[in-house]
């Protein structure tokens, strides 16, 4: 719900229902590589029940920092490819992940100046390769540049208590967003019906 129903507006990109997840990361950022991933950067408990034992502290705190290097590499990984890309520019660097990422890598994306989206979900991950290019990787082992998708401007947007990312002026978009707006849900509703009925017009025309 917003303003009025003249403020809807055709996004040539994506429009997510969710924003980073770390306040010192960059509200927004111009000519930005886009990484989207599903890759977990967190600890994530075993499926089957199990237990590790020890026989000091030492043993404990060495334990706990394997732990912690496992999800610190990969990291590091999207760390170094921003740095490859970017280098010294006013670039940004945006990840999409479909998986968690924990407070210890964001505090380390934010500190990079990365912004991270996490448990994006699995339609807006594949909108995002149809709007802004690249490839959707599901492991760090090979990141390359080639991988990385382009958007010319990316910011969120906190409307109410909700929070919303926009992905806009990307180059080429084979999938671009309607965002519809209105002062209360009864206008939205007539809007929504108005646009898929031109759209079904559309599509039946030029079949």
């Amino acid at each position: 719900e917003h303003k009025t129903e003249m403020d809807t507006k055709l996004v040539k990109g994506l429009v997510m229902d969710h924003g980073a997840r770390h306040p010192d990361m960059p509200k927004k950022v111009t000519d930005a590589f886009i990484l989207t991933c599903n890759v977990s950067l967190e600890y994530e408990k075993s499926e089957v029940n199990s237990g590790f034992f020890y026989k000091s502290a030492a043993e404990r705190e060495k334990l706990v920092k394997a732990e912690r290097a496992f999800c610190d590499d990969k990291v590091q990984q999207i760390i170094d490819l921003k740095r490859a890309v970017v280098g010294d520019s006013d670039k940004g660097f945006v990840v999409v992940n479909q998986k968690g990422v924990d407070p210890n890598s964001l505090d380390a994306l934010a500190r990079e100046g990365i912004v991270a989206l996490r448990r994006a979900k699995r339609r807006n991950m594949e909108r995002i390769v149809l709007a802004c290019g690249g490839t959707a990787v599901n492991s760090f082992d090979d990141l390359k540049p080639e991988h990385l998708g382009h958007a010319g401007l990316f910011y969120e947007h906190v409307l109410g208590d909700d929070k919303y990312s926009f992905i806009e002026e990307c180059d080429n978009p084979q999938s671009v967003t309607i965002l519809i707006k209105g002062p209360n849900k009864h206008t939205i509703t007539q809007i929504k019906d108005a646009v898929r009925d031109g759209l079904r017009a559309v599509k039946k025309r030029y079949r």
